[in-house]
């Protein structure tokens, strides 16, 4: 559970008794399969220590070290391994079915959060990577939004637009619509900021019109947001927003959401959760491949 929550957390009792009553220990030999590309994902696999390759015909590899979570990718999203697990060291796994972690998800919220922050954190990190290599870095459009905005939008203009978002879509018409009347429609003047480095927020805001440059340190970043982002990427969805100043170049309008909304929804509604940890696995995929092929190869510890 560290490894899903990113460090030492806090679980009910009855949630630590049902995960050491499913876990199942497997050892497996330097240069031996843990699964195949193609494969069905039936398990999600744990490690402390060792190395593992994760090999994809026609993508670079990726590299593995020390405490891992691997498999849950495949299993979040519901599809066969799209790549095939290798030892390189000999590794003691623990294992567990993927259909039990689903049902541990829907009936332990507390495990969904400590999740969607932890796999919020890894990939603001790696997309901060990512823009790090680029020498005009800009955020990816994650919604589609018209050329031609009224002001203000009308409910079903909200609907329309957040009802593309991959990490929301998902869930249902009546969610969405629950989530867009929770959602307030915002304006930002040229040089008015947006977030506050240090300062934690809220909310989270996807750019319908105008542009914002945000900046952070370590690694030294400014990257340009547009119509359809997410203002700052995955750090806007939590705690890695700390690390980023964000201000309006231009007049600029948003949908804002606050966090505990979305939350609290998920809570209600596990079919929004699970799209949200698929989206997230899906992102750190794309970002993980990305890193690869601009070096040929990754190693994530």
């Amino acid at each position: 559970m560290a490894a899903i929550g990113g460090g030492a957390i806090d679980l009910d009792p009855w949630i630590v008794d049902r995960l050491t009553s499913l876990f199942e220990e497997v050892d497996v030999l330097a240069g031996q399969r843990v699964y195949a590309e193609g494969e069905h994902s039936e398990f999600i696999y744990f490690t402390r220590e060792g190395r593992m390759r994760m090999v994809r015909q026609g993508h670079p590899d990726w590299t593995y070290e020390g405490r891992r979570v691997f498999g849950v990718f495949d299993a979040m999203i519901g599809r066969p391994h799209n790549r095939t697990a290798i030892a390189l060291t000999d590794l003691h796994l623990l294992r567990l079915r993927a259909e039990h972690w689903i049902e541990i998800l829907e009936d332990s919220f507390d495990v969904v959060r400590i999740g969607i922050a932890n796999s919020a954190r890894i990939t603001a990190g790696l997309e901060a990577r990512r823009w790090a290599r680029q020498a005009e870095p800009k955020g990816v459009a994650i919604a589609t939004v018209p050329g031609v905005l009224n002001s203000p939008l009308s409910f079903v203009d909200r609907l329309a637009i957040v009802a593309t978002v991959g990490m929301l879509r998902s869930a249902g018409v009546q969610v969405l619509a629950d989530l867009v009347g929770m959602m307030e429609e915002r304006a930002f003047e040229p040089g008015e900021a947006i977030y506050r480095r240090g300062h934690p927020s809220e909310d989270s805001f996807l750019l319908l019109a105008g542009e914002v440059l945000a900046e952070r340190s370590d690694p030294d970043l400014k990257v340009r947001f547009g119509p359809g982002c997410v203002i700052c990427g995955t750090a806007g969805l939590g705690e890695p927003i700390l690390a980023w100043d964000a201000r309006a170049l231009l007049k600029t309008r948003v949908l804002s959401m606050r966090l505990e909304d979305w939350y609290d929804t998920m809570e209600e509604h596990f079919d929004l959760a699970r799209s949200a940890l698929a989206t997230l696995a899906l992102q750190q995929e794309s970002v993980l491949d990305d890193l690869a092929t601009a070096t040929g190869d990754i190693v994530e510890k």
